[in-house]
């Protein structure tokens, strides 16, 4: 696999277009999250990898030979694991197409010796804002002992920043996001998680301790983030597994709608 220059990365916009869950890899591509992307050959370019700094790796176009398996597989054995052992990270994810081929690839040992790979489900949620508006009022009512700020984030963790393949210009860029405190104790935040592509980006939200939630306070923090993006006509796509029961039903209260489901390969390096 050859690694583009940012220069060169629309070369590879169609294989992820017009897809929701691909809004991550197209902002690496736009340069609006740090990224590398990777192709198995310059001129009209048949596979790409997008590789979201610190989260996670994005898969598309078509095997068409058995060199463009071995060309993966290599790939993964010589970067990505590499790579990971130099974060003291032992796992990693492939996000991609529903496609059997992938799962010949991904799945096969043959291929990816000493690599346990994990396939399961998510799915991306587009919002409904006429939904939302009917919904809001009755789901997110302030709470008087709650403090709620408008705070920014910085999209990468310190230990991400000084990579050798993050340009400059990612080191102290920041997302936005609310937090929800009572006193000095941190209760919930939801963020911008820094994937913006056109007037979409992806929400991050948590809830820290146990005890607190059940309670509104993510739909709260959810609420107001999303209520001050639409302010400048941005609007929110959320994106869970299909085993986080509560992520879906927080989804559903919010006002969001399953736009489409997707595999994801969850690897786990060998000790």
């Amino acid at each position: 696999m050859i690694e583009l220059n940012p220069k060169d990365y629309a070369l590879v916009e169609s294989l992820f277009a017009m897809k929701k869950q691909y809004i991550p890899a197209l902002s690496v591509i736009h340069e609006n999250f740090p990224g590398r992307v990777f192709v198995n050959r310059i001129y009209e370019p048949s596979i790409a990898i997008v590789w979201a700094t610190g989260r996670w790796m994005y898969l598309e176009g078509c095997i068409n030979s058995e060199d463009d398996k071995v060309e993966l597989s290599s790939f993964i054995h010589d970067v990505v694991v590499p790579d990971c052992k130099q974060q003291n990270i032992n796992w990693f994810e492939i996000y991609t197409s529903d496609n059997e081929c992938w799962d010949d690839l991904l799945l096969n040992n043959t291929y990816l010796h000493r690599l346990k790979a994990d396939k399961h489900y998510e799915s991306v949620y587009t919002f409904n804002l006429e939904k939302y508006m009917k919904l809001n009022n009755r789901n997110t009512r302030s709470l008087d002992d709650i403090t709620i700020d408008l705070l920014e984030y910085e999209i990468l963790p310190q230990k991400l920043r000084y990579l050798p393949y993050v340009a400059d210009k990612f080191m102290t860029k920041t997302c936005i996001g609310v937090e929800l405190r009572r006193e000095d104790v941190r209760i919930a935040v939801c963020r911008n998680n820094g994937f913006v592509f056109g007037n979409e980006y992806f929400i991050d939200v948590d809830t820290f301790a146990e005890e607190m939630r059940g309670k509104g306070y993510a739909t709260l923090a959810a609420a107001r983030l999303i209520d001050h993006l639409l302010d400048n006509k941005m609007f929110p796509l959320w994106e869970t597994t299909h085993q986080n029961i509560p992520s879906h039903k927080l989804a559903l209260k919010l006002g969001f709608e399953v736009h489409d489901s997707y595999p994801v390969y969850a690897f786990m390096l060998e000790e």
